[in-house]
């Protein structure tokens, strides 16, 4: 702050807790706080980012710091350049002030209306505003006094938020994924647009899988998370423009002969090192001798070829405590299934949205979920199986891996799903 600066912008307050403010809430990921319990913008302290609904009208809570010799009462105005129109327009103002004090801070009894809507599309922008006092003196001279300028980090999102979206703040989202989303997502329309762009630009985030984080926050902290995670991040991402996906967990059934206890599958098993890994991560991985299966199905008296080899993957294992979480967006007749963990394109299949009511379901070998889906991001299905005169058994415990089948050959597979 100079001190010859008769009266100077102090602050100015964009999300006031209030639905009257219009600002989408802000939170920091580090302290899990709102940007908006103080103004965003405090001369020479702090400049957080403001977020708003493409189209909205925001209106700003200002604080004036006068020191000496100004009117006690004039016209607030803020001009900048214009987002995407070209040239300077008034963002601000006239707006009539009378000051509580001539020295020291005031704040204004209503905050200050824009003149004009933001930018009727999803991005990011920068707002600079110059703003000046306008008054006449006792002379009937027009006076303009200069007050200073605000720069701001602006985004407009696609759509209002919803609430209640697992693992986000109470309200809002955190900074991190608006800056995100509104880049990844500027200047899109359509609902499966914005999920595309959002599973394309993850890679960005230099966020890994495979670490044993399951909450956003918890990710954005230590640097990436496992499924449980990553789906939430990306339900987060998507409410950030507006757009709702629904999340589901897959499980896979044990389903085993009750008379043999033979044929029983145990886990689903991805080779894959997921997002951002180079291999699958040392904390998360089971490192191994895996028997893979070169033919399946087979008798089980009868010489089966193993291809054995000392590999690290990932294991999700059968029941209701594991499992793989992906998210679904119904759009155009059309069900897309987005899996952050594995892969940067949506999966089109035929078939209804899972519902979330944990019933076993017989997945056939050519339903679309195993054909466009699960052979690859799930490629190995691991079991406790009799072959070649001995039962191979799953025990992890012990480093023992059973029979890995691929799953396309495995006629038939129990799955449920959950929320």
């Amino acid at each position: 702050m100079h001190t010859e600066e008769p009266l100077a912008v102090y602050s100015l307050h964009f999300d006031r807790g209030d639905a009257s403010s219009g600002a989408i809430a802000l939170w920091d990921p580090v302290t899990d706080t709102r940007l908006g319990a103080l103004p965003e913008w405090i001369r020479g302290r702090r400049e957080e980012p403001i977020a708003y609904v493409r189209g909205s009208r925001p209106s700003v809570g200002v604080t004036l710091l006068a020191h000496h010799f100004v009117p006690t009462t004039f016209d607030l105005s803020a001009f900048g350049p214009g987002l995407g129109e070209g040239g300077t327009v008034r963002w601000v103002g006239p707006h009539p002030v009378t000051l509580e004090r001539t020295a020291g801070w005031s704040t204004l009894a209503e905050p200050v209306a824009f003149n004009r809507p933001l930018p009727n599309r999803i991005g990011v922008h920068a707002l600079e505003l110059q703003w000046f006092a306008e008054w006449t003196d006792g002379h009937g001279t027009a006076r303009r006094l200069f007050l200073g300028d605000t720069r701001h980090e602006l985004h407009t999102s696609g759509a209002p938020m919803e609430h209640g979206v697992p693992g986000a703040p109470p309200v809002g989202a955190y900074a991190p994924l608006m800056r995100w989303s509104s880049r990844w997502c500027s200047g899109l329309e359509g609902r499966k647009a914005v999920c595309d762009a959002i599973l394309q630009g993850l890679a960005e985030t230099r966020l890994r899988y495979g670490l044993p984080a399951w909450s956003v926050r918890h990710m954005l902290l230590a640097g990436g998370g496992m499924c449980g995670g990553w789906y939430q991040l990306f339900q987060q991402l998507a409410n950030c423009q507006g757009v709702a996906v629904e999340g589901r967990t897959l499980h896979l059934v044990p389903l085993h002969d009750p008379s043999t206890d033979e044929v029983r599958w145990e886990a689903m098993v991805a080779a894959a090192p997921g997002l951002n890994q180079v291999e699958p991560a040392r904390q998360t991985r089971f490192l191994g001798w895996f028997n893979d299966c070169a033919r399946y199905p087979f008798a089980p008296d009868e010489p089966v070829e193993l291809l054995g080899r000392q590999d690290s993957r990932y294991c999700f294992f059968a029941g209701w405590d594991d499992g793989h979480s992906v998210n679904f967006l119904e759009d155009g007749g059309r069900l897309y299934l987005y899996d952050p963990s594995f892969r940067t394109q949506a999966v089109a299949l035929d078939m209804p949205m899972p519902e979330p009511d944990g019933q076993p379901v017989a997945l056939e070998q050519e339903s679309s979920l195993r054909r466009e889906y699960l052979n690859q991001a799930m490629p190995w299905v691991m079991g406790t199986l009799r072959a070649n005169g001995r039962l191979w058994e799953v025990d992890v415990a012990r480093g023992a891996f059973g029979i890995t089948v691929r799953t396309e050959q495995v006629p038939e597979l129990g799955i449920l799903w959950t929320r």
